[in-house]
C-alpha cells in the first residue's frame, strides 16, 4: 500500500517538474502596441511600445508601425476622444491587419480592429467584439488568416469569405 503511494508522489512531482519547465520555457509574444497622447494639440508624439520590453516614441505622420490613424478612425466612428485608446497589433499579413483595442483605463474588455496599409498609411476599417457586416468589408480583400466570415447584410448570418 505504502509502495503505490511513493510512486503516485513521484510521479505527481514529475509531473509538476515537467509543467513547471513547460511553462517557464514560454516566452510572451512581443505585440506592438501605440498608447496615443492624451491632448493632441499639446503633444505631437506617441508612445509606441513593443510589450513586454521597451517603448519608442513615434511621430503620429512619421513610423511603419504607427497605429495612430487606427485610434482616430475608432473614436470617429464612435464619437469618442481617440486618446483613450490603447492599441495592439497582434498580425498582420502584407498592407492587412488585425489587433485589438481597449480603453486605456479599462480593467478588462475590449475588442477587434482590421486595418490596410495605404500609401504607408494605417487605415480603419472595422472594430467590435462581433465578424464585421459583408458590406462594410466588400471593398477590402482581407486575407482569411485574418478574417474568416462576416455577417450577411441580406440574412444576418455569418457567411464564410
Amino acid at each position: 500500500m505504502n509502495g503505490n503511494k511513493i510512486i503516485i508522489a513521484i510521479l505527481v512531482a514529475a509531473l509538476m517538474i515537467c509543467a513547471t519547465i513547460y511553462y517557464v520555457g514560454q516566452k510572451p509574444a512581443k505585440v506592438p502596441t501605440v498608447v496615443v497622447p492624451e491632448n493632441l494639440e499639446s503633444q505631437t508624439v506617441i508612445e509606441v511600445t513593443s510589450a513586454p520590453v521597451a517603448s519608442v516614441a513615434a511621430s503620429p505622420t512619421a513610423g511603419m508601425d504607427d497605429l495612430y490613424p487606427i485610434a482616430v478612425g475608432i473614436g470617429k466612428e464612435f464619437g469618442t476622444d481617440p486618446s483613450i485608446y490603447v492599441i495592439t497589433k497582434s498580425k498582420q499579413i502584407g498592407n492587412y491587419a488585425i489587433g485589438g483595442v481597449t480603453e486605456k483605463e479599462a480593467q478588462a474588455g475590449g475588442a477587434q480592429w482590421w486595418g490596410v496599409k495605404e500609401n504607408g498609411v494605417w487605415k480603419y476599417i472595422f472594430s467590435g467584439q462581433s465578424y464585421p457586416k459583408c458590406s462594410v468589408i466588400a471593398g477590402y480583400q482581407i486575407p482569411k488568416e485574418l478574417l474568416e466570415s462576416c455577417f450577411d447584410d441580406a440574412t444576418n448570418t455569418l457567411k464564410n469569405l
